[in-house]
């Protein structure tokens, strides 16, 4: 029988160690029986491609993957800045809507309004209501969850919530702890009976 292939969503794919750490998930996966497909496997981009062209194609390589793949587990760790790599989302969102099972896990403990301000840089002011708002005037989330409603409720309504962990500081990118959770509860969601 064929073993589970999941794609590795996450923004470790810019990390200085991104190969390595692609490795490490993907031998995390195989100890399961699962296949790790990650996002860097792939050939690079030709010769000759402006960066536009060369964008296209590792979107191209990317959605071929999350096609071929059963399952996606997401690194929703905050990146360059309080909520999660916007690419990576894009990944769970399309993944979903192609009714694939979707695990996410988050390297940090705090919730999204408390992110938001310590981005905020200053106390998060009040509008006329008394409600939170951001440097900016703008509304700011307090439903409880750890990112923006539409990333933690999709995951909720496919009755696998976000995974969090307290990752030590700078290993947002690096700490499987919580990926290897998600491992565990694919195989328990997998499990018979």
């Amino acid at each position: 029988m064929p073993s589970l292939k999941i794609y590795l969503a996450g923004p470790e794919v810019f990390h200085a160690e991104a190969v390595a750490l692609g490795r490490a998930k993907q031998a995390l996966c195989a100890a399961f029986g699962f296949e790790g497909l990650y996002p860097l496997d792939g050939a690079a981009p030709g010769d000759g491609l402006s960066p536009q062209e060369a964008g296209v194609a590792i979107f191209r390589a990317n959605i071929a993957l999350i096609r071929e793949a059963d399952a996606v587990i997401a690194n929703l760790s905050p990146f360059r800045g309080p909520g999660a790599d916007a690419g990576t989302v894009f990944e769970v969102g399309f993944a979903l809507g192609r009714g694939k099972p979707v695990l996410g896990y988050r390297n940090v403990i705090d919730g999204y309004r408390d992110r938001v301000a310590a981005w905020n840089g200053a106390p998060l002011g009040k509008d006329a209501e008394g409600r939170p708002v951001d440097r900016d005037g703008l509304l700011v989330e307090e439903f409880g969850f750890g990112d923006n409603l539409m990333i933690d409720a999709a995951l909720i309504e496919g009755r696998v919530p976000v995974v969090t962990h307290a990752a030590p500081a700078g290993a947002a990118m690096t700490d499987l702890s919580a990926f290897s959770a998600c491992l565990l509860r694919l195989r328990d969601l997998l499990a018979p009976g």
